[in-house]
């Protein structure tokens, strides 16, 4: 049975007004993909919060991030709800063998890789001009945390043995309201692996 242990990173924004969800999660999400996908990719800039983010040309990745954020946003839509979670989760993608050890397949290692944990409690009275300012030294903070992590952790990222198509299978998992952290984690690992194994 393969390992399910993975690297898990995090980072926490505290006091985030929900005005301000939308562009600080897009910030940061594009952010762990430019540096975790590991393909050739075409860099960009998208400018979040007065805060240049480089990001990657695979509409693929903008389309889901984008459909996440919704998906998050939804999620914690109750004036109730003072937080929310979510991770990026990266697998391995590893052959598998007959008994004689000849190749048969492929198969996922389910979480094998990394898991980037975001978690972001929200604040729905605020003071504009200070809330901004806020907003953007916790952007700035967490991208230079972003960065700091690709750096000084690479020793879990196995090579890369295939040019096409994309070797390290993602997804974006949103924990719901009514699961824990370590719930919504085993039903990631018992679901259907992402198939955005192909060219980007």
């Amino acid at each position: 049975m393969a390992s399910t242990t993975a690297q898990e990173f995090n980072l926490e924004l505290t006091n985030v007004p929900r005005e301000y969800v939308k562009d600080m999660l897009r910030g940061l999400l594009h952010s762990i993909f430019f540096h975790r996908l590991l393909v050739n990719v075409a860099p960009r800039e998208l400018r979040v919060l007065n805060t240049t983010v480089s990001i990657t040309d695979s509409q693929e990745v903008e389309t889901l991030i984008e459909q996440k954020i919704a998906e998050f946003l939804q999620n914690t839509n109750s004036s109730q709800i003072k937080q929310g979670k979510l991770a990026v989760l990266f697998y391995e993608k590893r052959l598998k063998k007959n008994w004689f050890h000849f190749t048969k397949g492929e198969e996922f290692n389910k979480a094998r890789r990394e898991r980037d944990k975001l978690d972001v409690s929200k604040l729905h009275i605020l003071d504009k001009p200070k809330t901004t300012r806020w907003m953007e030294n916790q952007l700035s903070q967490c991208l230079l945390t972003i960065l700091k992590i690709v750096n000084e952790h690479k020793e879990h990222i196995p090579s890369i043995t295939t040019t096409e198509g994309n070797p390290f299978p993602y997804q974006i998992a949103i924990q719901s309201q009514t699961e824990s952290w370590g719930t919504m984690i085993k039903r990631m690992l018992v679901t259907d692996p992402p198939n955005n194994s192909g060219p980007l």
